[in-house]
């Protein structure tokens, strides 16, 4: 099967960043099941070294598909409002993202409060982004593997819908 070039290449840059983020979701896990074993140093440094391969891969990988993927998602797909969900996932994964960062976990051992409002968000997180990546591999790669239509005589293209 024949494929759109940039799709091609968007499609290996998308299953190679899944993959990563696929290792971001197990340190979700991880952290929230943990995080009423820690003291509050040990608690704040772990949430903040995820959070910092968070900002150096998720919201890069974002950024990306809302300006390179998404656009010729929308493109394939002949409708601005293939991708809609999906951006507004984003939306919500940076108000997650937000959340997590403004947990105050205290500086010996973290209250109860916290470690549950900590966990709440990691979980949340969790679901959240789980869902998108694999709402974004059943549907997004589906267009992206698509075969380029053939141009039609009014100038505009036009792509048949995959079963």
């Amino acid at each position: 099967m024949a494929q759109h070039p940039v799709a091609m290449v968007e499609r290996h840059i998308l299953d190679r960043a899944h993959r990563i983020l696929e290792r971001i979701l197990a340190r979700l896990e991880s952290t929230a099941e943990v995080a009423g074993t820690l003291g509050a140093p040990e608690l704040a440094g772990m949430v903040r070294a995820l959070l910092d391969d968070v900002d150096t891969t998720l919201r890069a990988h974002m950024a990306w598909e809302e300006q390179v993927c998404y656009p010729e998602t929308d493109h394939l797909a002949a409708t601005p409002w293939a991708t809609q969900l999906l951006r507004l996932q984003h939306d919500q994964i940076r108000r997650l993202l937000d959340g997590l960062r403004a947990v105050d976990l205290g500086r010996t051992e973290p209250h109860q409060r916290a470690v549950s409002e900590l966990r709440a968000q990691l979980y949340a997180l969790h679901a959240v982004l789980g869902s998108h990546l694999e709402q974004e591999e059943r549907a997004l790669l589906g267009l992206l593997v698509a075969e380029p239509a053939a141009p039609r005589a009014d100038g505009l293209d036009e792509v048949e819908p995959r079963p």
